[in-house]
């Protein structure tokens, strides 16, 4: 199984379809997403040709869940701080790029292997935080530089007292993402303490929050939580 594992990560996904049509439906509330049908097809597409693991679909399926919620609020979050939101919300989609390669690779070695690896699988994929992995995928994605730079150095730098303002957004919007789709085992407070480290007004996290409700309903018909 390990040896089936290994092999998997060294295959690369192909470069996820429609990204930059992505990004582009994305740029309006979350709310008004659900009535573009060329938008709403696009996410689909991009749900089904990145975020896929058959066998695993429990766990790919927060995944998809958190990159989705992380993307949405990042454009609110770089609209209120007059950042670039293209690229922000493009980050937002990607910014678990590794984790979601790992357990697509998960899963292939198991189908491969006919075998299934129980215990925290998925919670050991995450606390890896495989930066060689990261760089390798978005490299052979040939993602747009100030995306690809964006997704590592939020991966590297994101608990440093001195981030760059980008690294900052990007965490701020994964805090809000995960305060939502996690809300139950999310640390409380995770908001708050990530807008005092950020130095993010909280006259701004308010006007973010308010978002919620949008986003929320996004969630629900294009990432909904997965049964059981």
């Amino acid at each position: 199984m390990v040896a089936a594992f290994s092999a998997a990560l060294l295959r690369s996904p192909s470069k996820p379809n429609g990204l930059a049509a992505c990004v582009g439906y994305l740029q309006e509330d979350a709310s008004l997403v659900p009535s573009r049908q060329m938008g709403m097809r696009a996410l689909q597409n991009l749900r089904g040709s990145l975020f896929s693991a058959p066998g695993r679909e429990a766990e790919m399926s927060l995944l998809w869940r958190e990159a989705l919620a992380t993307a949405c609020y990042a454009r609110v979050v770089a609209v209120q701080a007059h950042f670039d939101s293209p690229l922000l919300t493009g980050a937002g989609l990607l910014h678990r790029a590794s984790e979601i390669v790992a357990l697509r690779a998960l899963a292939q070695a198991e189908r491969d292997a006919g075998q299934r690896l129980v215990g925290p699988v998925m919670q050991e994929i995450l606390n890896a935080r495989d930066d060689e992995l990261v760089a390798r995928v978005t490299r052979c994605w040939m993602l747009p530089c100030e995306l690809r730079m964006l997704i590592l150095r939020w991966r590297e730098e994101q608990d440093l007292v001195r981030r760059p303002e980008s690294v900052s957004l990007l965490t701020m919007a994964q805090a809000f993402a995960t305060e939502l789709v996690h809300a139950a085992t999310c640390t409380p407070g995770l908001v708050q303490a990530a807008s005092e480290a950020m130095q993010f007004p909280g006259a701004l996290v308010e006007r973010v929050r308010s978002a919620t409700p949008g986003i929320q309903g996004l969630l629900d018909q294009l990432a909904p939580l997965p049964a059981g």
